[in-house]
């Protein structure tokens, strides 16, 4: 199909060379695709037609199991949790980090991790997947993991502190010029995932004529899978502008 494109030096790129850009960087595309070119010359076409779809499934086989972990992960594993959550004693009596007075404190700071465990339990599995367990995307899901599972605890000063920590390790995010990036990356993606959820069901609220509660749990889990596929989408361009990791014994990353 490419042939014509891929005799000798040229000066444009090829399509080949084009796909191969869009799934890495061009300076990287350019590389690989001369050294195919250069090898093709003694080894033969059928040697670069393979050789070349391997480089392709080498570059895109993250982002699609990536996303079947984040699928499966949003269905299952915040059930368990639920599940083990419930297995704890009740404490009734206990009122918390705040009084009475400060119900409606205590309410936003019971949500706020809620809403982000929710995230986390698809943003968490498709980063480290997607970007290695190295990113510090990746690192700064899993320490939002710990900070925010305790809302589901069953005990009112646990909710609390888990919060207050969540609150706490965002805010500390931002201020930080190496972390900040990627604090912003992660909030447009659990913003398009809170956003797309809810409005997609809310669509289907209104076309079926129903109430959310008796919407059928495949029904809201099509809108959950496509709040995580257009989040996923969002991640992986705005996670593409985030510099390298830099190794020990370099500078730190400009803010």
């Amino acid at each position: 199909m490419f042939e014509s494109f891929i005799s000798g030096h040229h000066s444009r790129s090829t399509p080949a060379e084009w796909l191969l850009a869009r799934l890495t960087t061009p300076t990287r595309a350019a590389a690989i695709f001369g050294d195919l070119e250069e090898l093709a010359a003694t080894r033969g076409r059928l040697w670069f037609w393979t050789t070349y779809a391997r480089i392709l499934l080498t570059l895109t086989w993250r982002s699609p199991v990536a996303l079947v972990c984040a699928l499966v992960s949003m269905r299952f594993a915040l059930q368990i949790i639920r599940r083990l959550a419930n297995l704890m004693p009740y404490h009734l009596g206990d009122a918390g980090l705040f009084g009475e007075e400060d119900v409606r404190l205590s309410f936003i700071l019971w949500n706020i991790p809620l809403v982000m465990a929710q995230c986390m339990a698809f943003a968490a599995p498709f980063a480290l997947v997607r970007f290695g367990r190295r990113d510090r995307l990746t690192r700064l899901c899993g320490v939002l993991i710990l900070v925010t599972i305790p809302v589901y605890a069953p005990i009112t000063s646990v909710r609390d502190m888990s919060g207050i920590w969540t609150v706490f390790f965002f805010a500390l995010a931002f201020l930080s010029p190496l972390w900040r990036r990627s604090a912003v990356v992660l909030t447009v993606t659990c913003l398009t995932a809170v956003v797309t959820m809810f409005v997609s069901t809310h669509t289907l609220v209104g076309i079926l004529h129903r109430n959310f509660f008796t919407l059928s749990a495949n029904t809201r889990f099509t809108c959950d899978i496509l709040g995580v596929a257009l989040a996923v989408l969002v991640c992986s361009r705005l996670h593409a502008r985030l510099p390298p990791l830099r190794t020990r014994g370099t500078d730190a990353e400009p803010a």
